[in-house]
């Protein structure tokens, strides 16, 4: 009884609070923008002021709007309560509403946003979000491959089309580069890529991010990692998976994590990978968790640093108006 008492105090305060929010319906066409998107139709603010973004934040704050809220990161074990650990200092002020999972939405009521923007898996939030704000759910049912096509509508809702034209050309112009950088070699480079958890080892495959943005570099994949799909768990009897000339690998978790089994295996050592020395521990939060045009950059930094002779010269420090760590 107690917690239905709450339940229903909770639901009579979202929806008297929702009621004098300003929804799609309160903006003329001629006053804001229509913007076609995977819920439908809706009319969003010339430029939006209070924007709630129910995914990651970076991408927002490298096209220069700084949101007034933010889902935590996810897994949250990475960030903690944190929304997005690797760009703390550039989050001060954005307030947590809940994870993407779990979206609070009357800590979103309190914000008072002038649009909501979200992508496909908060569908059934929908109906109470637009009551709060103008609500744009970009559609990225479409694979990885598309990543690219979902920045452009994330910034179109937000009125960055252009901002967002341009760092996609950069990105483009920086692949370019990568392949001459690496010459003969980008035929004979084969890539592996590995995320250890608490208690099992993913590999990934081509319908993942980090498999989209490799492809585009003409990097070769093991075999064990050129299927369509997005990724598979192995048993540590198949660590053989994870071989290649190059291991990038992630660990959600270094104090519970998974390498220090694999590496009490026999089989970690005959890898030809390990015996070359070719590991390199990247960020899990760019390869697996900002899905957009921030991390894809920020692998292509990671790409040059570890893979081209004197790299360093071809990495950048700022991804539009976010500097990197």
């Amino acid at each position: 009884m107690a917690l239905f008492l709450a339940t229903l105090v909770a639901v009579v305060t979202f929806s008297a609070c929702a009621a004098n929010q300003p929804s799609d319906e309160s903006i003329s066409p001629s006053a804001g923008r229509t913007i076609q998107h995977g819920m439908g139709e809706t009319i969003v603010p010339q430029t939006p002021e209070r924007v709630v973004v129910l995914w990651s934040a970076v991408d927002t704050l490298a096209l220069g709007v700084k949101p007034v809220g933010a889902v935590l990161s996810e897994p949250p074990q990475i960030g903690g309560d944190e929304l997005t650990p690797m760009f703390s200092d550039r989050t001060e002020g954005i307030v947590a509403v809940g994870s993407y999972a779990q979206p609070n939405l009357e800590r979103i009521v309190e914000l008072q946003p002038d649009l909501i923007l979200g992508i496909t898996g908060v569908e059934s939030f929908y109906p109470h979000l637009s009551q709060i704000a103008p609500t744009v759910i970009v559609d990225i049912s479409g694979g990885v491959a598309a990543w690219k096509e979902y920045v452009l509508s994330w910034a179109t809702a937000l009125g960055k089309p252009n901002e967002a034209q341009a760092l996609i050309q950069q990105y483009e112009q920086r692949i370019a580069q990568f392949h001459q950088a690496m010459g003969d070699r980008l035929n004979t480079t084969v890539v592996s890529v590995a995320r250890f958890g608490t208690d099992q080892v993913r590999i990934y495959q081509k319908d993942s991010f980090p498999g989209a943005v490799l492809a585009e570099a003409g990097l070769l994949r093991p075999e064990s990692q050129q299927r369509n799909n997005h990724d598979e768990t192995i048993s540590l009897e198949s660590l053989s998976s994870i071989d290649g000339d190059v291991l990038f690998f992630v660990q959600d978790d270094p104090d519970e994590s998974a390498l220090a089994k694999a590496q009490e295996s026999q089989l970690w050592s005959q890898l030809d990978v390990v015996q070359r020395d070719q590991i390199h521990e990247v960020s899990v939060e760019t390869w697996f968790l900002n899905l957009g045009i921030v991390s894809a950059h920020m692998m292509l930094n990671d790409l040059f640093r570890t893979l081209v002779p004197d790299g360093e010269q071809y990495v950048i420090h700022q991804v539009g108006e976010l500097p990197l760590p």
